[in-house]
């Protein structure tokens, strides 16, 4: 990705850091769902907020994550509806019809309590491979019904471009799938900075999603 504000060796360094990140992230899932599971490595894109798409998870639910002191910014995890169905049904123990499946108060304290698991253990991890204390917010649910309104809401309104990470997620005998994470360029750069690389300041083109 020569000319552009990251270079193939930033890509890869971006989703090294990812992997690192999302790797204790799956050892707190596994513990508290008591299923092994497994996130893989990280397939990292820079495409254009119009070109952005998501069809591949829709229906999606969205969490949003916000840096409060370390690296600044947010994240958006997007996941398949069914997926975080079948993690609520795992918490509870019970099965839920699709048709009956929503985020009421019960369900949506279960994804914030799988979330701030896997995000805390994320930060945690980034703090011992940063250097420095990362911290993060409570994590924040939402339904997505309107792809336009998403866009405005919750990815970045300074730039054009976004980073794209995604990944494979497998819980054992229960799930294989895939999910999204959602970052502006600003806080990537963030992350390579901690790792003492700096980048461009080009505008960079869409990279295939």
């Amino acid at each position: 990705m020569s000319s552009k504000k990251f270079s193939s060796l930033e890509i890869d360094a971006i989703g090294e850091i990812l992997n690192i990140s999302l790797g204790a992230s799956a050892t707190a899932v596994s513990t508290m769902l008591s299923r092994r599971t497994d996130i893989t490595t990280p397939s990292v894109s820079v495409v254009s907020k119009e070109e952005f798409q998501f069809a591949e998870i829709e229906p999606a639910i969205g969490v949003e994550i916000t840096y409060t002191s370390g690296l600044s910014g947010r994240n958006v995890m997007l996941l398949k509806r069914h997926d975080v169905k079948v993690i609520c049904e795992i918490l509870m123990g019970m099965e839920i019809p699709d048709e009956e499946f929503e985020l009421d108060e019960m369900n949506l304290s279960a994804v914030c309590e799988v979330m701030n698991q896997m995000m805390g253990a994320s930060a945690t991890a980034l703090s011992d491979f940063l250097g420095y204390s990362v911290n993060i917010s409570t994590p924040n649910p939402f339904e997505m019904q309107d792809f336009h309104a998403f866009k405005h809401e919750h990815l970045p309104s300074d730039t054009k471009m976004i980073v794209v990470i995604r990944f494979n997620l497998k819980i054992e005998n229960k799930l294989e799938s895939e999910f999204m994470n959602v970052m502006s360029v600003s806080l990537a750069k963030d992350l390579l900075k901690g790792l003492g690389l700096e980048t461009v300041e080009e505008e960079p083109t869409p990279a295939p999603a």
